[in-house]
C-alpha cells in the first residue's frame, strides 16, 4: 500500500508539473514560458531589435516574442525602421501561447546604407549590390554639382532639401520592390514615400558632413495636410487621424532642428518648392506630427529657420511691403515668407499694385500655430 500510495503521489506531481508547464507556456510565464523582460509589446520594440542588428552591420534571420501584437501590426514593420540602415523582407510568426507569438524577421541591410559606408568611410560594395552601386553613382553626382566647398552646413541643407524636392514625387511602384521606401527610389527612380525622401535627405546630408538623423512617428493625414484644418474630427480618434510617417532632424551650427522633406513637397509635385517644414522646433512640429521624443534630439531653436536665415521672415506690413519692392522689381514670381505678429488681407496688401510690373496678385497663408507662411504671387 505504501508503494502504491507513494507512486500515485508521484503520478500526481508530474502531472502537475505537467499542467504548470503547459500553462507557462500558454500564459507566457514563469521559467518555462517566454519570459516577460524579453517579450516586445509594441511594434516600436520590435522595430528597435531589428534596428540594434542592423547598426551592428548585420543582416539574416532575426527571432523575437512579442506580445499583444498581431501579424497585420508586424507588417507594417518598415514603417517603423530607419530605411537608410535596412528593412524586413519576410515575416513568419509562430504562436507560443496567450497573446505571445514567436517571430521570425528576415533582415536585410539596405543599399543604401552600402553607399554611405562606400562614400564615408572607403569601404567597397559588394560586387552583386548592383543597386547601391547605381546610388552611389547618383549621390556622387550630386554631391559634385550641388555641394560647394565653401557652403555652410545651412547652405548644403537647402541645398540637398530643394533637389529632392524638385526631382523626386510622391508614389508607390507597386511592384513589390518597395524601392519607394528608399533613397535609391527617391533620387535614382524619381519616386519615393516619406521614408525614402527622409532616407535620401539622411544619406546626402550625411555624405556632404552634415550631422543628421532618421526619424520615424505619426503626422497628421494627407488631406488633414492639405486642407490644413488641423481641428480634431469629432468622434475619431487621434490615431485614426494619423499616418505613419518619417522625416528628419538635422545639426546646424550645433543646434538640432526638425525638418519634413515630404512635406515641403506639396501634394507631391515636383514643380511645388516649400520650405514650411525646413527647420523647425518640436513645439512648431508637434501641431502636426508626433513621435517619441526620448529617442531623438531635442530641438528647441528656430534660429536656423530657412525664413529667418534667408531673410524672409517680417514682423511688419511695412517690412514686408519694403522687401516686395525690391524682390519683385527684379522679376520674380512668387515669394513664400513668414508674417510673425500681424495679418495681412487684400486691403494692406494694395501696396503690391505700386510695384512696376505688377498687374495681379495672389496671396495664401498657411498656419500652423503660431508659425504663419504666406506664399505672394504676382503676374
Amino acid at each position: 500500500m505504501k508503494s502504491s500510495s507513494r507512486i500515485n503521489r508521484i503520478i500526481l506531481i508530474a502531472l502537475f508539473i505537467i499542467i504548470a508547464f503547459c500553462l507557462c507556456i500558454y500564459w507566457g510565464i514563469g521559467p518555462f514560458g517566454t519570459k516577460t523582460k524579453n517579450t516586445c509589446k509594441s511594434m516600436e520594440e520590435v522595430a528597435d531589435k531589428v534596428t540594434e542588428m542592423l547598426n551592428r552591420g548585420d543582416e539574416g534571420l532575426l527571432t523575437v516574442y512579442a506580445k499583444g501584437i498581431n501579424e497585420d501590426e508586424l507588417t507594417l514593420i518598415n514603417f517603423y525602421l530607419d530605411s537608410l540602415k535596412g528593412n524586413v523582407t519576410n515575416i513568419r510568426t509562430i504562436s507560443q501561447g496567450k497573446d505571445v507569438i514567436k517571430v521570425e524577421l528576415q533582415v536585410n541591410r539596405s543599399d543604401d546604407s552600402y553607399v554611405l559606408d562606400a562614400i564615408k568611410y572607403g569601404n567597397a560594395i559588394p560586387a552583386n549590390k548592383e543597386k547601391a552601386k547605381e546610388l552611389e553613382e547618383k549621390v556622387k553626382y550630386i554631391l559634385a554639382n550641388y555641394i560647394k566647398s565653401n557652403m555652410t552646413d545651412f547652405d548644403k541643407e537647402l541645398a540637398i532639401h530643394d533637389y529632392i524636392v524638385n526631382n523626386c514625387t510622391y508614389g508607390f511602384f507597386n511592384d513589390g520592390s518597395e524601392m519607394e521606401y528608399s533613397a535609391y527610389g527617391a533620387l535614382v527612380k524619381g519616386q519615393a514615400v516619406c521614408s525614402g525622401y527622409a532616407a535620401a535627405m539622411d544619406l546626402l546630408l550625411k555624405c556632404a558632413g552634415v550631422e543628421s538623423r532618421f526619424v520615424v512617428g505619426y503626422a497628421e493625414s494627407s488631406q488633414r495636410q492639405y486642407d490644413n484644418s488641423n481641428i480634431n474630427a469629432e468622434g475619431v480618434s487621434k490615431k485614426d487621424m494619423e499616418d505613419n510617417h518619417a522625416w528628419n532632424q538635422v545639426c546646424i551650427d550645433g543646434i538640432w532642428y526638425n525638418v519634413d522633406v515630404t512635406w515641403d513637397d506639396p501634394v507631391g509635385d515636383g514643380a511645388m518648392l516649400s520650405h514650411v517644414y525646413m527647420n523647425i522646433s518640436d513645439e512648431m512640429m508637434s501641431y502636426t506630427h508626433d513621435w517619441n521624443r526620448k529617442k531623438y534630439e531635442k530641438c528647441e531653436s528656430m534660429s536656423a529657420n530657412y525664413f529667418r536665415k534667408t531673410g524672409t521672415e517680417f514682423y511688419s506690413v511695412a517690412e514686408l511691403e519694403s522687401y516686395c519692392n525690391y524682390y519683385f522689381t527684379k522679376g520674380e514670381k512668387t515669394l513664400e515668407c513668414r508674417i510673425n505678429g500681424f495679418d495681412v488681407d487684400n486691403d494692406n496688401l494694395q501696396f503690391m499694385f505700386g510695384i512696376t510690373g505688377v498687374e495681379s496678385v495672389g496671396y495664401a497663408i498657411a498656419n500652423i500655430g503660431d508659425y504663419r507662411i504666406l506664399n505672394l504671387s504676382a503676374k
